[in-house]
């Protein structure tokens, strides 16, 4: 069978451009002779629809458009993700997140998702049934096995212990399905390519199979799909494999050898880069915007930001502006100079200093005579929020914060401060991550000011100040952060590794502190296994450890 991969990049809730994108790539199948041509899990609608499934108008706007679609097929096939209800049971929300195959003019099989994920940033039990039958459907001498993303990620034969009790895809072999074909919308994470690589060679080799693996690619505000989709043969191989971070078509025709594959993944550094890159284009497209604009501190955050905010929106799209103040280093000014002159962006220096004095002296009888502290020292960097927030108002500029994992963590970020803005662009990554990934876009010439790269990091709000004045060092810091945010370790498992447990206790500390902070914080892209925002979810008030 020749099957046309279409890994295409869908807007949520835009149901006719979504469905226009269906009928064009149908149209390119039938014109390379495909037999059958797919598209990713929930495309029509787009994914994670999240609450939009709730309303009835969209589930029926979801609908006709299928039904549309479907009437405008002929003797090839297509299949594409879509929502699709049944109330007969009268329990539940007769709701399903399907794969519906058309032909002939009509949508003629139906295979809904059977495993419904509710882990993470996967919340689908709140909108979802599970399928009330596993199925397979003969078509063009095939019968196929259909499902829907979850459902290929519980073989027996690869997971040492599974989520769920029923196996979906061994059910459809058991069924006497001759070829497979799993619709997608998993999002990315380092690492996760070469995962399903290895599950889905294991699964192809045990049940002798073919598979069609057809993964979504794009962004939706915090969520990045990386493409890659997958084919493989009975034997295990990986066949093809489709662009990553790019819109693809190709024709896996299940009569051919292939050469193996043996690589899917490229480096830490190039991955994420491209990943945050792609996070961006695609936040700012669907959102509507043209430009960005960046505060540039002569630090490797804001720098790292601003180059990823070049390669997304061109260089002649991209606004920052220096904000110094009566502590900002004369090293910071020039090292930010050197780099709008390397990347080619426009510029303004505007001094926070006067509207920082004037706000103080208005302030002080309300003060009291209090000793300055972190007060003084936050006003600064609310004054530059200020400054930042009036330029996009103004300009229709796409404000993007520039904080790190490690600080947005610990709260060493100033809430209506450093933290305004509409994305955050790096905030899933460490700050040693940050350096690596600067490295390595300096691998070839020198790109990034490399003192930025070299100097201690500084917010640069009192004299001498110093990142690591407030915080561990970030070798030791990130290592603790990583065991308590992404793998889940508490206080005694994680000090039986660093053997340092006041610092331990210190970070903790400041961890859960400032979970407020991050209530209010922009989305953040997310390219690790657990990052901020909703795929983790911990209360504000709480005392479990206090």
């Amino acid at each position: 069978m020749r099957i046309a991969v279409c890994q295409s990049n869908p807007i949520i809730g835009d149901i006719k451009g979504n469905a226009e994108k269906i009928l064009a790539g149908y149209k390119k199948g039938v014109e390379e002779k495909a037999d059958l041509v797919v598209f990713p899990e929930l495309f029509l609608c787009g994914y994670p629809p999240l609450d939009l499934v709730e309303k009835k108008e969209f589930r029926d706007a979801v609908n006709n458009s299928a039904q549309q679609i479907a009437a405008q097929t002929n003797h090839v096939g297509l299949i594409f993700g879509t929502i699709t209800e049944d109330y007969e049971d009268k329990i539940g929300t007769g709701v399903y997140n399907s794969a519906a195959l058309c032909y002939d003019g009509k949508i003629q099989f139906i295979q809904s998702k059977t495993l419904i994920p509710n882990y993470d940033v996967f919340d689908e039990v709140r909108y979802f049934e599970s399928a009330k039958e596993i199925s397979i459907h003969e078509f063009k001498g095939e019968k196929l096995g259909i499902s829907v993303c979850e459902d290929i990620w519980n073989d027996a034969d690869y997971w040492k212990k599974r989520l769920y009790p029923v196996d979906p895809v061994q059910k459809q072999t058991e069924l006497g399905a001759t070829l497979l074909i799993n619709i997608s919308a998993s999002p990315y994470a380092y690492g996760k390519r070469r995962e399903r690589l290895k599950m889905l060679s294991v699964l192809t080799k045990n049940d002798k199979l073919p598979l069609a693996y057809v993964c979504c690619i794009g962004a939706q505000t915090e969520l990045i799909f990386d493409g890659g989709s997958m084919c493989f043969n009975p034997k295990g191989e990986l066949c093809l494999l489709g662009k990553a971070f790019e819109e693809d078509f190709f024709i896996f025709d299940t009569r051919h050898e292939y050469k193996k594959i043996e690589s899917v993944e490229d480096s830490f550094e190039a991955e994420v880069l491209n990943a945050l890159i792609k996070g961006l284009k695609d936040y700012a497209r669907k959102t509507g915007f043209k430009k960005a604009l960046i505060g540039l501190s002569g630090g490797i955050d804001s720098a790292l930001v601003t180059y990823i905010a070049v390669q997304a929106f061109g260089k002649e799209n991209v606004h920052v502006i220096l904000m110094p103040s009566k502590y900002s280093s004369v090293g910071s000014i020039k090292d930010s100079e050197k780099l709008i002159e390397t990347l080619g962006i426009s510029s303004d220096i505007i001094s926070i200093q006067n509207v920082v004095d004037s706000a103080l002296e208005e302030l002080k009888p309300a003060f009291g005579g209090k000793e300055e502290d972190v007060t003084e020292e936050n006003l600064q960097s609310r004054v530059r929020g200020l400054y930042l927030m009036s330029l996009a108002n103004k300009h229709g500029y796409l404000l993007c914060t520039t904080g790190n994992k490690s600080e947005i963590a610990t709260g060493y970020a100033t809430l209506y401060g450093d933290m305004c803005g509409a994305v955050a662009v790096i905030g899933d990554i460490y700050k040693t991550q940050v350096y690596n990934i600067c490295d390595y876009i300096n691998r070839e010439q020198e790109i990034l000011p490399q003192q930025i790269i070299d100097k201690a990091p500084s917010a640069e709000l009192r004299p001498n100040q110093k990142d690591q004045d407030s915080l561990p060092l970030y070798d030791l810091l990130d290592r603790i952060l990583k065991m308590y945010l992404e793998e889940q370790k508490e206080f005694n498992e994680i000090s039986s590794v660093i053997m340092e447990p006041e610092v331990v206790k210190k970070v903790l500390r400041l961890v859960d502190l400032n979970e407020f902070k991050r209530k209010q914080a922009a989305p953040i892209l997310r390219v690790s296994t657990k990052a901020f925002g909703y795929g983790r979810r911990f209360p504000i008030v709480q005392r479990w450890r206090t």
